[in-house]
């Protein structure tokens, strides 16, 4: 098994226990029977381990970086034999990019253009202020 098929299965995981209308105490409610999310008797995600077609269109396109990544593994000979994982400058954590440039996941590139700006607010008040220092 992929370190990211591992890391997928424990997020859907987490994501169905916290997010799923269908999810209580372990049981598909509209089924009542215990929930199946996760077919035990596949190991990767793309020999289609996440069986539960209500998670994967109601629930899983609210985490943006999973749903990729989902998609990613389910199609991952078709598109480009698993190619296409960075891992983040930041938190190291593996993810897809939306583009070739992209080296932040979705969360820690919104903390670095948060750090980026408060620089370059920093720079131009320095600067600024220095210029009105100078009399001529």
């Amino acid at each position: 098994m992929m370190k990211q098929d591992k890391e997928i299965i424990h997020s859907v995981r987490k994501l169905v226990a916290k997010e799923c209308a269908n999810w209580q105490d372990g049981f598909c409610v509209p089924d009542d029977c215990p929930c199946r999310v996760i077919n035990p008797r596949y190991s990767t995600v793309h020999d289609g381990c996440i069986d539960c077609d209500w998670f994967v269109k109601a629930v899983l396109p609210r985490e943006p970086d999973l749903h990729t990544a989902y998609w990613h593994e389910i199609f991952r000979e078709e598109c480009d034999a698993g190619e296409g994982w960075k891992n983040c400058a930041r938190c190291h954590k593996p993810f897809i990019p939306a583009s070739n440039r992209q080296k932040y996941c979705t969360e820690c590139g919104q903390a670095a253009k948060r750090t980026r700006d408060r620089l370059k607010q920093q720079s131009y008040r320095l600067r600024k202020k220095a210029g009105k220092s100078v009399t001529v």
